[in-house]
């Protein structure tokens, strides 16, 4: 059975777009470091991550507030940034054990991701490549404010990709 998500997550175009990003297997880097920290900072959660979704997995390009040694990847069915990726749109849930969307799902005890909000981060052709995303251990109310600081900083590490793509299309070694 083919979920709702499934079909965009795993579309040939968003895949070839995640592959052609030059992202799939880099280390964590300064410039994702930065914004993932910041959000965090600004947001006052314990833990934030930006992530890459291929077909099968997302894996953290940068993260903060997970135990030093915790695999920074996840099968795509344990992970809330399917739905970000299925959709297009940012997904928020105040309290996952609560949620319809969310209960019983295996990332709220993997992760401890209570309350988790996600937006997507797009190639310069607006395929969604993966996620922006914050998280808490016990349920969190997010404010216009945090979803606001959240949509800018995601926008910036979509930025950030884009002019990657851009220098290496144009034969220039990025520079953190």
């Amino acid at each position: 059975m083919t979920s709702n998500w499934d079909t965009e997550v795993r579309s040939p175009s968003r895949l070839s777009a995640v592959e052609r990003s030059g992202l799939v297997g880099i280390a964590p880097e300064d410039p994702f470091d930065r914004l993932i920290e910041l959000a965090v900072a600004l947001i006052g959660v314990p833990r934030g991550v930006i992530a890459l979704v291929d077909a099968e997995r997302t894996t953290a390009m940068s993260s903060v507030g997970f135990p030093e040694g915790q695999p920074l990847f996840a099968p795509i069915d344990w992970s809330f940034c399917r739905f970000v990726v299925g959709s297009g749109r940012p997904f928020v849930v105040e309290d996952a054990n609560k949620d319809p969307r969310t209960t019983g799902d295996p990332a709220i005890e993997a992760f401890a991701a209570v309350s988790w909000a996600g937006y997507p981060l797009e190639d310069d052709d607006g395929e969604v490549l993966g996620t922006f995303c914050l998280m808490d251990s016990s349920p969190h109310e997010w404010t216009a404010k945090d979803l606001h600081v959240l949509a800018t900083l995601a926008m910036a590490a979509s930025t950030e990709i884009a002019l990657r793509r851009l220098r290496r299309d144009l034969g220039h070694t990025s520079k953190s």
